[in-house]
């Protein structure tokens, strides 16, 4: 016969086991948006574009804009924390903050390996990081030169679109190359890519910057969240015109064939969201005039809804969407 203290220890064994058995069945699938600006002018809001997945046990950034490292602290996380970081593009406001994680990295002699995956041209941006850590490594820290060198366990991996790659504990990235630039590769030395993050049947899909793309509405098939740029098309080009009255007639047509081929307007999100059968999808890089969001919110959703009829969000920064499991 079974005591009941022995049931009691059973059970109280049993109490403290599930959470960790809950979460080894179904590892944390989560998104942050530690800056959603749209573009490379910094608002008093808003942070530039970075994003923070936390799959399982790990910790990545995707795009690392100015800001980020702050972003990070408010979480109560640490650049030390971060083991990957994915850069979509080389614009300034997706990787102006890359500097700071690796030197707040080195200067905090976190010691673990950090792989930074992005376009071609990454590999260059982060020699130039490290080269300009040089200077401080002769000084130190205030005790002496700095014993640890800067490169030690940084690793580049330089992505052209089309790869799947294995991140390991269970978690696949593939690529595609999207619109945002309408040059080839061969003539500049670099890409705009899109992500998407598999972990067993659940998935998250990153637009980065990118113009309405067969090949980033493929990458988002039947992706659990889709987290899309956008750009609040008609409401940022009158606010333009009517900053620049002299603004001539044929530079007014061009900069609306390059917002509308290189960006993507809120209705062309819900067209790729509609025909990519997505779960869920977040707003981000808010491309608006300079006013407070809620002025362009209603433009947003009007746009997205003339096609896809499933959850949305409009961003903020430091806001946290998790994939759960069935």
């Amino acid at each position: 016969m079974i005591s009941a203290r022995l049931l009691a220890s059973a059970a109280l064994l049993l109490a403290v086991a599930s959470p960790a058995m809950a979460q080894q069945a179904c590892p944390a699938l989560r998104w942050t948006t530690l800056g959603t600006a749209g573009g490379p002018v910094p608002t008093p809001d808003r942070s530039e574009p970075a994003n923070l997945l936390d799959a399982g046990g790990r910790s990545l950034l995707v795009d690392s804009g100015d800001g980020t490292a702050d972003a990070l602290a408010q979480l109560g996380r640490t650049t030390g924390d971060v083991d990957t970081v994915l850069i979509s593009h080389l614009h300034w406001d997706h990787v102006g903050g890359l500097a700071a994680v690796i030197g707040l990295r080195w200067m905090n002699t976190y010691t673990t390996p950090l792989t930074v995956y992005g376009p071609p041209g990454t590999r260059q941006v982060v020699d130039g990081i490290l080269l300009s850590l040089r200077p401080q490594e002769r000084v130190g820290f205030g005790t002496g030169a700095a014993t640890a060198d800067p490169a030690a366990n940084i690793t580049v991996i330089e992505l052209t679109g089309g790869e799947t790659v294995d991140l390991g504990d269970g978690l696949t990235l593939r690529t595609a190359q999207n619109t945002h630039f309408d040059f080839p590769l061969e003539q500049v030395g670099t890409v705009s890519l899109s992500y998407r993050f598999d972990l067993g049947d659940r998935s998250i899909t990153y637009s980065g910057d990118s113009g309405p793309s067969q090949a980033l509405t493929d990458l988002a098939d039947q992706t659990n969240l889709l987290v899309s740029e956008v750009i609040a098309l008609d409401p940022l080009l009158a606010e333009i015109v009517a900053s620049r009255p002299d603004m001539p007639p044929q530079v007014q047509a061009a900069m609306r064939q390059h917002l509308s081929t290189h960006h993507i307007d809120a209705a062309d999100v819900g067209v790729m969201a509609a025909l990519a059968d997505v779960d869920h999808l977040v707003l981000t890089h808010l491309a608006v005039p300079p006013t407070p969001l809620h002025a362009s919110e209603a433009y947003l959703r009007d746009g997205v809804r003339q096609h896809y009829a499933g959850p949305l969000d409009l961003a903020i920064d430091l806001a946290s969407y998790d994939v759960g499991c069935d």
